[in-house]
C-alpha cells in the first residue's frame, strides 16, 4: 500500500534529513521569540514541528502563530534531531490547515466533560488518547476471539438482524415494518446459529444483537455486539464451559501481549491471565449463599446485587474474577434449552445450562440445547410458544439435528469490566439505550 503519512511512532531520529509527510490535529502553539512550536497528534502519539525565522517562509510562520487547537494539519517536511521527548523535530516545507472553530465543544486536555456529552462529540472525544485507548483494546479483544475461534475450527458465519420470530420468547423486541409485514431485530442469532451447527458443525458469529428493554443501569444498553458460538456433539456444558475458559484466557493474554501500551495509558497494572479451571458453583449453591446474605432473588433470577456478592465471595474464596453457574431452573430458561431427565426432590425441573461472571457481572449465557424434535415442540408449547409460528426452524430437527449447544458473549461489558471501565457506555462508541438515539 502507498504511504499516504507517517504515523508519529513511524518516526525515529535515525531518519535525521529525511522527508516525511505527517498528518494530524494541532494540540499546542506556543511561540518563542522568533520560533513557533506546534504540537501535532495523531491517533499513534504527538510530534513537535518547528516553525524558525529565516527557515521556513514568513508566511507560514504567520499562518503557524494562527493557528486553532484541534486544526487539521498536513506537514511535509524533514526530520530533525532534537531534544524532544522522541528524540527529533520536523522542519516543514509545506503545510495545508483545515481550522477548527473555537472554543470545543468539549474538554479535550483537563478531561472534564461527563460522558454523556462526550458521546455527542466522539470524533474530538477520540482524538484523546486515553480514550481512543479503549476501543483499540476492544478491537484486540475482537481479533483474539475470532483467533481462537478459527484455531479451533470454527466457521464465521452472518445471520439476518431482521427476524420473523423471537428467538428468546418476551416482549423486550423491537418490532419493525417490513413491506407491510411485522418483523422484529433479533434478540440474538441463536436460532440461525442452531441451523448452522447442524452442517457445519461448529460456527460462531460478531454481530448486533437487540432488547427493547427500558433499563438505565450502567451496564445495560438497548444494542450491544455479541458474541455467538455454537457446536455440535457436545457431551454436556462441561465441553461448553471448557470452550468459555480457552476464549477468556486468550483474549486477556493478548490484551497483555498486544495492548501493554493502551493498558498503561489507562493506568491498568494489575490484568492477570486466569487460569483453568474457573470456580463453579451450581444456581442451588448460589442461592442459598444469597438466601445467607438476606439478597432477595427477582422471582427466581439472580439480581445484579446477587452477582456481585457471589463475585466477591468466589475471589476471597478462590481468589477468581471468573466463575461458572451452573444448572438453572427451568422457568428462567428459554424454550431451546435442554432439561435434565430427572426433577429435584421438590418437583422442579433443572437445565443443563450456564451463566459466566466476571467481576461480579454476567458477561455469557449458554447451554446445552435439545435437538429432539418432539420434545423441543413440547418445551415451546410450555413456555407458551406457537410451535407452527417456527415454521424453518423446527422443520430443520427432523432431518437428524446433532447433539450441540452455545452461547453468546456480550463484548460491551467484557470490555467495561478487563478495563476497570465505570460504564458500559464507555466502551461503546455510539451506544443506544432508552434515551439516545443518536449520534
Amino acid at each position: 500500500m502507498r504511504k499516504l503519512k507517517y504515523f508519529t511512532t513511524e518516526i525515529s531520529p535515525d531518519m535525521d534529513g529525511m522527508m516525511v509527510r505527517i498528518a494530524g490535529w494541532v494540540v499546542k502553539v506556543r511561540e518563542v521569540g522568533k520560533i513557533v512550536f506546534v504540537i501535532v497528534r495523531d491517533r499513534e502519539g504527538e510530534v513537535q514541528v518547528i516553525y524558525k525565522k529565516n527557515e521556513v517562509s514568513d508566511k507560514m510562520f504567520e499562518a503557524a502563530k494562527k493557528l486553532q487547537v484541534m486544526s487539521t494539519i498536513i506537514i511535509d517536511g524533514k526530520v530533525r534531531k532534537a531534544a524532544t521527548k522522541s528524540g527529533f523535530e520536523i522542519v516543514p516545507l509545506q503545510m495545508e490547515v483545515i481550522p477548527s472553530e473555537t472554543p470545543l465543544p468539549i474538554d479535550i486536555f483537563q478531561e472534564t466533560t461527563e460522558l454523556n456529552k462526550r458521546i455527542n462529540y466522539r470524533t474530538l472525544d477520540m482524538r484523546i488518547h486515553k480514550h481512543a485507548a479503549i476501543f483499540r483494546l476492544r478491537s484486540i479483544i475482537l481479533d483474539a476471539f475470532r483467533e481462537i475461534m478459527k484455531e479451533y475450527g470454527f466457521v464465521e458465519i452472518n445471520s439476518p438482524v431482521i427476524a420473523l420470530y423471537v428467538a428468546e420468547g418476551g416482549a423486550n423486541v423491537f418490532k419493525v415494518d417490513y413491506f407491510n409485514r411485522p418483523a422484529y431485530l433479533r434478540q440474538s442469532p441463536q436460532l440461525y446459529k442452531q441451523l448452522m451447527a447442524g452442517a457445519f458443525e461448529r460456527v460462531f458469529e460478531i454481530g448486533p444483537a437487540f432488547r427493547a428493554e427500558p433499563s438505565y443501569t450502567i451496564r445495560h444498553l438497548t444494542e450491544f455486539i455479541s458474541l455467538d458460538v455454537e457446536m455440535a456433539w457436545i457431551n454436556g456444558v462441561e465441553d461448553l464451559m471448557d470452550l468459555l475458559e480457552d476464549i477468556m484466557i486468550h483474549m486477556i493474554s493478548r490484551i497483555r501481549e498486544r495492548g501493554s501500551r493502551y493498558l498503561e495509558l489507562l493506568g491498568i497494572k494489575n490484568l492477570k491471565t486466569p487460569e483453568k479451571p474457573f470456580p463453579v458453583i451450581s444456581y442451588k449453591e448460589a442461592t442459598l449463599l444469597l438466601k445467607k446474605a438476606d439478597i432477595p432473588l427477582e422471582g427466581k433470577e439472580i439480581p445484579h446485587t446477587g452477582e456481585q456478592y457471589l463475585g466477591e465471595y468466589i475471589k476471597e474464596k478462590y481468589g477468581s474474577d471468573l466463575f461458572f453457574i451452573t444448572d438453572f431452573p427451568w422457568d428462567v430458561r428459554p424454550f431451546y434449552t435442554m432439561k435434565y431427565s430427572d426433577k429435584t426432590p421438590s418437583g422442579e425441573v433443572i437445565t443443563k445450562s450456564v451463566d459466566l461472571i466476571y467481576k461480579g457481572m454476567e458477561i455469557a449465557t449458554g447451554s446445552q440445547r435439545e435437538h429432539r424434535y418432539e420434545v423441543l415442540v413440547k418445551q415451546m408449547r410450555e413456555k407458551g410458544l406457537n410451535p407452527e409460528t417456527f415454521g424453518y426452524y423446527l422443520e430443520a430437527f427432523k432431518y437428524g439435528m446433532p447433539p450441540h449447544g452455545g452461547f453468546a458473549l456480550g463484548l460491551d461489558r467484557i470490555t467495561m469490566l478487563m478495563l476497570n471501565l465505570n460504564n458500559v457506555r464507555e466502551a461503546v462508541l455510539f451506544p443506544r439505550d432508552p434515551e439516545r438515539l443518536e449520534p
